[in-house]
């Protein structure tokens, strides 16, 4: 099994062998071949090393002639092919090529000739080919020199115009020419020595530009502070003014120029080239932040040293300038802060007028605390302030402290009024005569009363000339001096309305009302009261009348006040403080009476101790009858009344006779107040502790004198007072000696233990027991009538008394 399994695998290993040998034979017969084509080709010469290297690892060097031998027979066998098939023609060929031959040699002299010209021609062109390159590369040569320079030139050129710009003072040229010289020149040049130079000088020339720049901020801050930034604020001014509708002349003279000459546009005054140029310098020497800052200090203390320097005079112009020069400094910045918003911040504006507007709320409080006590020099300043308002407002400021100056200027101008007024009613007060004005004729009516104040009475224009007022000259003058004050006040607010920085209607009409208000009530009532105390009796009555017409002054006054403002909304307290001047007016007129009361009265001469039966006593046998019948004579009848209190009576009569212009309850209280005033002192006679006793016939008299008084009570001069009214007031004296000298004390103890009291119930229990006291000590001292006829009623005077000491509060019955 084995042998013959091996058997098969050896054939076909054999097999296997011959097949790969058939192959090689193949493979080498086909590269022999390719070998020989090889040859036939025209580059077998080239590759005969090669192909003999390839014939000999073929080891069939043979087979490979035989195949190359075949070859070449095959060719031999074409090529006579050929030759026959082309034989005649071959020989004309050759015919023509030997005749060619003999052409072809006359060429061969021609071009040798052609040849050794062309030769000699090469050889010149070589030789101006090579003067031509020579000449070439200095023409390069050139260009190239000529292009370095014209790359130098620029830079030379642009560094000498930086050196001109530097000696001509434009810093911001010079910067730009340094930038381009270099960012653009100098990058284009090779390291020259010169460009090196140049190189080296920039820095010192970027730092003299920074220098420059700064100097010539400097000198437009010199320039802007002084009088470019007035003329500016003096044009603002002038446009506020127009625009408001104030007359531009009290901007001062030192404006006038602007409204002909040149430079009256603010664009035509503000250069601001030089900030624009040093912060373009600035930021393109990045150095940007530091300039705005040092550009804001530097304004700040500008504006600070502007306000603590400028004098704020009293003149005019010194306003006008002062307000210019403020009002310019702002101007100025808030251009620059619409052209440069981020270094001119709004923030910083309003920081930098918040700390002016301080400064100079100090200046016009002190000045106005200090120096302005001119009405005129306070209008000129509030109308300077106020064209101030209208143009900070503007430009977007806010002014509520300019808004509060103008109040308070208006109340110290309202001040200073009051003062300057207060002279003329001094005058008016002083120099009236204080008697009823007498009008001969419609031109007197017309020149003392109606043009002076519009006083209308359908009863008093009625009436025939001449004819009088029942006021005197005083009330005209009073109301056409208030007019005249409300006049001057509202001179205030001439052509300032709240838009044009004035104040509303309704504040408008609380100041001038509270103005009017405190002239009434300080100036004219101190001025009244200061007067009061000079007049006279009769003049004080003239000034009641008179006060009473200034309360209709009031009404009128009002309405003329709410006229010229052109509203409803004035409200005047004149009347009040007229009534209570009219109330003092009547207080003094009612002392005066009572002076002339007391002056009268003082000339009372009561003999209190005098007893008529002692005077009267006689050495007759009759002595004792005549004595009892003395005293019952002087029970029944009554003595005449003293003469000073007829003459005090006559004098009350004639006096509230003549007051015919008093008014009724004036008059009234006046009576009422003398007689009272006169029981009191008659009262105080009697009561007098220094009289301590008090004879019968003295009781008479007061009895007579008050009996006379009551009569003219009865005969009241006053219409519309009653006569019982007047009489009361002598009612307790009246009663009180009634009661003590006839006797009736039963009666008035009854009265007063029991009630109701009605015949006596206006005498005191006190008053009574001292009266009675005072009759008895006189009794005591002079033994009168009454010890020695009486002494029945002397023991019953005693009980009364008695009596009476009970009924007194914390009496004793002694």
């Amino acid at each position: 099994m084995d042998s013959a399994a091996t058997v098969p695998s050896s054939a076909t290993a054999a097999a296997t062998v011959l097949q790969e040998q058939q192959q090689q034979l193949q493979q080498q017969t086909s590269r022999i071949s390719l070998l020989v084509k090889e040859v036939e080709s025209s580059t077998a010469g080239a590759n005969s090393a090669n192909l003999v290297l390839q014939l000999d690892s073929l080891n069939r060097l043979t087979e490979f002639s035989e195949q190359l031998r075949a070859r070449v027979q095959e060719h031999n066998q074409h090529i006579e092919s050929l030759c026959s098939l082309h034989y005649e023609g071959f020989v004309e060929s050759i015919g023509q090529l030997l005749q060619v031959k003999s052409d072809a040699s006359q060429l061969q002299r021609r071009v040798a000739d052609v040849s050794s010209r062309v030769n000699e021609v090469c050889a010149r062109l070589n030789s101006l080919c090579v003067d031509l390159m020579q000449s070439g590369q200095t023409l390069h040569n050139l260009d190239s020199a000529r292009e370095s320079l014209q790359l130098c030139l620029p830079v030379l050129d642009a560094y000498s115009r930086l050196r001109a710009q530097m000696n001509r003072r434009q810093p911001y040229h010079a910067l730009k020419t340094l930038e381009r010289l270099e960012h653009s020149l100098l990058p284009l040049l090779p390291p020259y020595a010169f460009t090196e130079a140049i190189r080296r000088e920039l820095p010192r020339i970027r730092e003299q530009i920074r220098e420059a720049s700064e100097n010539e901020l400097k000198d437009y801050l010199v320039g802007v502070r002084g009088d470019r930034s007035r003329l500016v604020g003096a044009i603002a001014l002038r446009l506020v003014a127009q625009q408001a509708g104030l007359a531009f002349s009290m901007l001062g003279s030192s404006s006038e120029p602007l409204d002909h000459g040149e430079g009256s546009n603010i664009d035509d005054l503000l250069d601001f080239s030089p900030v624009y140029r040093c912060l373009n310098i600035h930021t393109v020497l990045g150095e940007k932040a530091r300039f705005q800052q040092y550009y804001r200090n530097q304004r700040s203390y500008q504006c600070t040293s502007m306000l603590q320097m400028s004098p704020l005079g009293s003149s005019r112009v010194n306003y006008a300038e002062f307000f210019a020069q403020f009002v310019g400094f702002f101007v100025v910045e808030d251009n620059l802060h619409h052209t440069m918003p981020d270094m001119v911040t709004r923030e910083f504006l309003n920081e930098l007028w918040q700390n002016a507007l301080e400064i100079l709320t100090r200046l016009v409080r002190a000045r106005l605390s200090d120096k302005l006590e001119n009405t005129d020099a306070l209008l000129d300043f509030k109308k300077y302030i106020q064209l101030l308002l209208i143009a900070m407002r503007s430009y977007g400021y806010r002014v509520a402290l300019v808004s509060d100056l103008i109040k308070e200027m208006q109340a110290k101008y309202f001040r200073v009024l009051q003062d300057n007024y207060r002279p003329m009613f001094q005058h008016i007060f002083a120099d009236d005569n204080y008697t009823a004005m007498l009008l001969q004729n419609a031109e007197d009516y017309k020149a003392q009363v109606l043009d002076l104040y519009p006083f209308s009475s359908a009863e008093f224009d009625s009436l025939p000339y001449p004819k009088r007022t029942s006021f005197s000259q005083m009330v005209p003058l009073v109301y056409s001096t208030c007019a005249q004050f409300v006049d001057e006040c509202l001179c205030f607010h001439d052509g300032a309305s709240a838009d044009a920085g004035g104040t509303s209607n309704a504040e408008l009409e609380d100041s001038l009302s509270k103005a009017i208000n405190d002239l009434l009530a300080y100036t004219v009532r101190d001025c009244f009261k200061e007067r009061l105390r000079e007049l006279h009796l009769p003049e004080l009555i003239q000034m009641i009348v008179n006060v009473e017409a200034l309360e209709e002054v009031c009404d009128r006054l009002e309405a003329y006040t709410m006229q010229r403002l052109d509203s409803g909304g004035v409200k005047l307290h004149g009347k009040a403080v007229f009534k209570d001047c009219q109330a003092e007016c009547e207080s003094f007129a009612y002392e005066k009476m009572k002076e002339q009361v007391n002056k009268m009265i003082s000339l009372a001469e009561y003999d209190w101790d005098y007893d008529p039966i002692e005077a009267g006593h006689t050495s007759s046998g009759n002595h004792g009858q005549q004595q009892a019948q003395s005293a019952q004579n002087l029970q029944q009848q009554l003595p005449p009344p003293s003469a000073w209190v007829s003459d005090l009576m006559a004098y009350l009569h004639s006096t509230f006779t003549a007051f015919t212009n008093l008014p009724p309850k004036v008059a009234q209280t006046a009576c009422l107040i003398s007689c009272k005033h006169v029981h009191e002192e008659l009262l105080g006679l009697v009561m007098d502790p220094q009289v301590r006793s008090i004879g019968p016939a003295v009781l008479l008299q007061l009895s007579s004198d008050i009996a006379c008084c009551k009569a003219f009570a009865t005969n009241s001069p006053v219409p519309g007072l009653e006569p019982e009214t007047l009489c009361m007031a002598f009612e307790e004296l009246s009663q009180l000696l009634r009661l003590v000298v006839s006797n009736d004390w039963q009666v008035f103890l009854r009265e007063c233990q029991t009630g109701p009291r009605s015949r006596y119930d206006r005498v005191t229990v006190s008053k009574a027991v001292q009266l009675l006291e005072k009759v008895r000590e006189f009794d005591r001292r002079k033994g009168s009538f009454l010890a020695n006829f009486r002494s029945k009623q002397r023991k019953e005077t005693e009980v009364v008394l008695k009596q009476l000491r009970t009924l007194v509060p914390g009496g004793t019955a002694h």
